[in-house]
């Protein structure tokens, strides 16, 4: 968007050369809004360049002309998922929407979003409300970067991030603001993403903005759909169905290539994004994996995606063995038989419903007694001891 001056100097100016055929100079410039200083038009010059309405004509005294062009090949598109605190958190909401954004303030190949700012905990490093932000998705920090943070699943916020002895310190850059202080084990919190850039809230031409603006048009599932099986990729398919609507997902994912898919590309991080946005809370994802060994080193695969799933938000509930026929020995005979995969218990805060199955039986099966125990003064305190089921929970393997 143009601040008003912005635009009363780009007015002129097309109207100086639809008059003279030619440019105006920063001196006439300068007469015309009655200003003294050249430095003054020099910056809004450079603004209406680097926002593509104006472009430099190289050794030519009257330097500058207007950019006809279609200024959008210039452009990229990259999702607008909502809005970040710059204050107190706030409870975490994602739309999509999406800003055109010039491809020179973009690092290549990087999965970068962006955010618009609410609140003034981040001034003193001039980002303001309103301003945007652009993210680099990445779920590690070091300290002294400006990151967004998710504490506790629901409430995200703008700060920069310090790791310091047995805390993690969100500062503000505001001295009205106090720093937030999470000790260790008093909340969970993950890195969303760092901060590359800010667009100030008249950073871009409104056209521009505009003619990009839209909400992703993805059909959504009025109702989830029973009983049926549904056939598609796995990251179109979840992103149909609402938020928070799924209690139990049971996978064996495929895993380091084993298998030829035929061209089909395992998106992990999409699948288990997804995966979290429509569990509910309370909800349970069952998550059978296991790892290739490659030269007598195996891959690690499902301790990575257990990590990953951690950092998205889940908890890990339980890691449970699930055991196989052997397949036959791992690295020429130097190793035993591979016969288990992990199942991993990923819940979305504390499972809603937990029915351990308990078929175990005790070999020390007994009722609840009473009893006796002397304490250090000699006297005698009463007990009352519990007995033992027949049956007891099975072990985890």
């Amino acid at each position: 968007m143009l601040t008003k001056r912005q635009k009363q100097i780009l007015g002129y100016i097309e109207k100086f050369i639809k008059e003279k055929d030619y440019a105006p100079t920063i001196e006439e410039i300068k007469k015309h809004f009655r200003l003294s200083s050249l430095g003054t038009i020099h910056k809004h010059i450079e603004n209406l360049k680097s926002k593509g309405y104006l472009r430099k004509i190289e050794n030519h005294p009257r330097s500058i002309e207007i950019n006809h062009e279609n200024r959008l090949s210039d452009l990229i598109q990259i999702p607008l998922l909502g809005t970040i605190s710059a204050g107190e958190p706030i409870e975490a909401i994602q739309e999509k929407e999406f800003i055109a954004v010039p491809k020179t303030r973009l690092p290549i190949n990087k999965d970068i979003y962006a955010l618009r700012v609410t609140g003034n905990s981040m001034i003193d490093e001039n980002i303001n409300d309103g301003d945007i932000v652009l993210i680099k998705h990445q779920s590690v920090a070091e300290n002294g970067q400006k990151i967004v943070a998710l504490i506790n699943n629901d409430e995200a916020t703008l700060k920069t991030f310090y790791k310091e002895r047995g805390q993690i310190r969100l500062q503000p850059a505001n001295n009205d603001y106090e720093p937030t202080l999470i000790r260790n084990g008093e909340a969970m919190i993950a890195i969303q993403g760092i901060v590359i850039d800010v667009i100030k809230n008249e950073g871009l031409p409104e056209k521009i903005l505009e003619k990009f603006k839209s909400k992703e048009k993805i059909k959504r599932y009025n109702k989830l759909p029973l009983n049926r099986i549904i056939c598609g990729d796995a990251v179109d398919v979840m992103k149909r169905m609402p938020d928070c609507s799924i209690d139990l997902t049971i996978t064996s994912p495929p895993y380091d290539e084993l298998r030829n898919y035929n061209g089909y590309h395992f998106d992990f991080e999409g699948i288990a994004k997804n995966l979290f946005r429509i569990t509910k809370k309370g909800g349970v994802l069952v998550w059978v994996v296991g790892d290739q060994t490659i030269k007598g080193n195996e891959t690690g695969t499902s301790f990575r995606q257990a990590l990953y799933f951690k950092q998205a938000g889940f908890n890990l509930f339980d890691t449970m063995i699930y055991l196989k026929t052997p397949r036959g020995a791992v690295g020429n005979n130097k190793t035993y038989w591979q016969s288990f995969e992990y199942m991993f218990i990923l819940s979305k805060g504390t499972p809603k419903t937990i029915n351990l199955i308990k078929d175990r039986e005790n070999k020390d099966e007994r009722s609840g007694d009473n009893g006796t125990k002397r304490l250090n003064d000699g006297t005698l305190l009463k007990l009352k001891r519990a007995g033992y089921s027949k049956h007891g929970r099975r072990t985890n393997v």
